[in-house]
C-alpha cells in the first residue's frame, strides 16, 4: 500500500492543542485522523478542505507536505498553464518526453503525461486519440467520490475528450460539490472546470451541452471570479456570434493591459471562425 506524508496535519493539530479525537469529531472519526497522519490514506476533497480550513493552512501547503515540491499538482498545473499562454510548444514537448521516458510509469506519472499532452492538444483545440481517451475514461469511470486530485485531472484533460461522453462526470462533480457543507472553501477548481467545459463544448460545437452550461450558470447564479467572468462573457459572445460582447471583452482586457488573456482570445477566435 502506498504511503503519503501528512506530517503537516499532525503538526498543525498539536499547535492548536487539539487531540485526534477532537479533530475526528469534525471529519468523521479519530481512526481517520490517525490514518491520515500516519500516511495510510489520502483524504477526499471534502475532508482536505475541512482540515485545511480548521487547521488554517492552504490546500497548496497541504499538497506540498504530502507530495513534495515536484509532485505538487497545483504548481505542476500552473507551470503548464504558463507555457500554454506563451504557446511554448517546444518546452511542452520536452516535458512530455521526460514523462514518457520516465523509469516508472505508475498511474500518477501516466496522468501527468496526459495532462501535458492535453495542454499540447489544447494549443490546437484537438481531441485526444482513442488510446489516450480510453486511459482517462477507464480512470474516471471507477470514481465514486471525486477527490481534489481527480477534479484537477478532469479539469486539466477535459478539452481532449468528447463533451457528450464526459457530461456524467461533470454532473457527478457538481452534485458532490453542491452537497458539501463547506463549499465556499473551494470554488475556484469547480468554477474553473465549468468554464473549461463550456469552452470545450463550444469548440466541439456541441450546442446542447453549451446551452445546458449557460443555463446552469444563470439559473444557479454560480459565483465566478473576475477572470472567469471575463471568459464567460467572451465564450458567450462567440457562441451567440455577439460582436458587441466580444468587443466589450477586448475593451476590458485592453483597459487591464492583460496581454496574455487577449492573446488567448485571439487564438481561440481565430480557430473558431475557421472551423
Amino acid at each position: 500500500m502506498k504511503e503519503f506524508k501528512s506530517n503537516i496535519i499532525k503538526e498543525k493539530r498539536k499547535l492548536r492543542n487539539m487531540s485526534q479525537a477532537q479533530l475526528g469529531d469534525i471529519i468523521g472519526s479519530q481512526a481517520m485522523v490517525s490514518r491520515i497522519e500516519n500516511g495510510q490514506i489520502l483524504p477526499n476533497a471534502q475532508t482536505i478542505f475541512i482540515l485545511c480550513n480548521k487547521l488554517e493552512i492552504t490546500v497548496e501547503e497541504y499538497f506540498y507536505s504530502v507530495f513534495g515540491p515536484d509532485q505538487n499538482t497545483t504548481i505542476f498545473k500552473n507551470n503548464l498553464d504558463k507555457l500554454y499562454v506563451q504557446g511554448n510548444i517546444d518546452e511542452l514537448r520536452k516535458i512530455f518526453s521526460r514523462y514518457k521516458h520516465h523509469k516508472s510509469l505508475d498511474i500518477e506519472t501516466k496522468h501527468r503525461m496526459l495532462i501535458v499532452k492535453s495542454t499540447i492538444y489544447h494549443l490546437f483545440f484537438q481531441s485526444a486519440d482513442e488510446i489516450d481517451q480510453k486511459i482517462l475514461f477507464s480512470y474516471f469511470d471507477q470514481i465514486i467520490n471525486w477527490r481534489l486530485y481527480d477534479i484537477y485531472l478532469f479539469e486539466s484533460t477535459i478539452n481532449m475528450l468528447p463533451v457528450k461522453k464526459t457530461k456524467s462526470y461533470f454532473l457527478d462533480i457538481l452534485s458532490q460539490y453542491n452537497s458539501e457543507s463547506n463549499v465556499m472553501c473551494y470554488p475556484d477548481i469547480i468554477t474553473s472546470t465549468i468554464i473549461k467545459y463550456l469552452e470545450t463544448s463550444i469548440m466541439q460545437k456541441e450546442n446542447n451541452v453549451t446551452t445546458f452550461l449557460l443555463n446552469k450558470l444563470e439559473m444557479e447564479k454560480i459565483s465566478l471570479n473576475t477572470n472567469q467572468k471575463l471568459w464567460k462573457l467572451f465564450l458567450t459572445g462567440i457562441y451567440y456570434n455577439n460582436e458587441k460582447k466580444i468587443k466589450e471583452v477586448y475593451n476590458i482586457t485592453e483597459y487591464l493591459n492583460d496581454v496574455n488573456t487577449t492573446h488567448l482570445f485571439d487564438r481561440m477566435l481565430s480557430y473558431y471562425t475557421k472551423k
